[in-house]
């Protein structure tokens, strides 16, 4: 059975990612190839649209391929693709339209799931929602021996068109066990693309490690279409001998750990500090993780395993816009985060959103406060952003217009009425 694999994130198409020039693999689809090889025993081929200018190139490897399924299977693990992008949409969209039917059809991702039914009319024959690695394997399996419809349409976790109706079949809870995750066959793409444009731009190169899916937490803005608010990580030896594999063979300079939430399980990190130790290893690395769960402990250990950065959600400075959003946080937490990390030599990264429902100047001037008391090293500005599927969105979802994402990272669009309207 041949398999052809691709993601749908166009660099070209993403003009504020395109000047940043910090381009990342799709992390996600080349572990899911990892995946059908170690379960399946299936080879499949990799085709990389990262540097397309135009979806044509995709047209043409599933021409040439003549694939038997074709999975767009999009980078769970980078935010970008989380966007839910409609430059992207548009771009697959016109490759389905051009290419050949040359057997199943089959697209994951957040986009996907939010947009099931806009995906199978484009010409896919089915989405796969959450916890989509052993739903892949288990609809690959059935559908090598027996390659028809009805080989795949009771398995939970996905969605498909029967009478022109959107099928939603009940989403399902388990997925295959981290412990036996294979590392990403980063073999199947050519890094020299990424490495020149890393290298040319910063003067080093960084690559991508996942070591956990999902988060607990209830931020009420933060769309969990994938992972739900689960959260699974892999041992600290396995995440630092593929620290160590980016490191010693694939010559990566920085590692970004994509984890929502970095070493959430009680002494992990302490274990991985452990594990680099060993190996010889030291690597600076950049993580997100929440402003509460950094102690002295957490800070000075996260040093010790090689962090140079961590970014907190810090959202707001005004506790009455966190409460708000659901963040099961305070401001004096930001604070504590803020003044360990520094002590232990780790710089500290803000993301702050502006324009959250009810937010008004005095919360702007909070914000603004913190950020002055706190002085971070870095700080990303986004606008609230309401995702399908998320509390945030049920809330505002009447007073959305026909725009319902963003064309690309830097559209920042605000699409409900908040205080102060661009």
């Amino acid at each position: 059975m041949k398999i052809l694999v691709s993601h749908s994130f166009f660099l070209h198409l993403d003009a504020k990612e395109a000047k940043n020039r910090k381009p990342y693999p799709p992390l996600a689809s080349i572990t899911l190839i990892a995946w059908l090889k170690q379960e399946l025993g299936l080879d499949a081929e990799f085709y990389d649209v990262m540097f397309d200018e135009n979806p044509a190139g995709l047209v043409a490897a599933i021409r040439e391929c003549q694939p038997d399924v074709f999975i767009l299977y999009d980078d769970d693990f980078n935010f970008l693709t989380k966007m839910c992008l409609e430059n992207m949409r548009d771009a697959i969209f016109a490759a389905l339209a051009e290419s050949p039917k040359t057997g199943l059809f089959i697209a994951h991702g957040s986009d996907a799931s939010d947009q099931a039914e806009a995906y199978l009319n484009a010409g896919f024959d089915v989405i796969v929602h959450r916890n989509a690695e052993k739903t892949v394997v288990d609809l690959l399996l059935n559908y090598r021996e027996n390659p028809n419809p009805a080989a795949y349409r009771e398995l939970p976790g996905i969605s498909f068109l029967d009478d022109l109706q959107v099928v939603h079949q009940p989403q399902t809870k388990t997925n295959l066990p981290m412990e036996f995750a294979p590392m990403p066959a980063w073999a199947k793409i050519d890094l020299t693309p990424y490495r020149a444009m890393w290298r040319s731009a910063h003067g080093y190169f960084s690559l991508n490690v996942s070591t956990s899916h999902g988060c607990p937490f209830r931020c009420n803005w933060c769309a969990k279409p994938l992972y739900g608010r689960t959260y699974k990580a892999i041992s600290p030896r396995r995440a630092a001998a593929e620290f160590a594999f980016v490191a010693l063979e694939l010559h990566a300079d920085q590692i970004w750990v994509t984890d929502d939430i970095f070493a959430l399980k009680p002494g992990w990190i302490s274990e991985f500090a452990d594990e680099m130790a060993a190996l010889n290893v030291r690597i600076p690395y950049k993580c997100q993780n929440r402003a509460d769960l950094i102690t002295e402990t957490m800070a000075a250990e996260l040093a010790r395993s090689g962090c140079a950065e961590v970014w907190l959600g810090v959202e707001s400075g005004s506790q009455r816009i966190l409460d708000a959003m659901d963040k099961d946080e305070n401001i004096e937490s930001i604070k504590t985060a803020s003044r360990l990390l520094k002590k232990h030599g780790v710089q500290v990264g803000f993301f702050l959103q502006y324009g959250y429902l009810g937010e008004d100047f005095s919360d702007i001037r909070q914000t603004l406060a913190l950020v002055r008391e706190c002085l971070p090293d870095h700080i990303g500005i986004s606008v609230s952003y309401p995702l399908k599927g998320t509390p945030f969105y049920e809330t505002v979802a009447a007073q959305m217009g026909q725009k319902k994402n963003w064309r690309d990272s830097g559209d920042l669009a605000m699409m409900y009425r908040g205080t102060y309207p661009p």
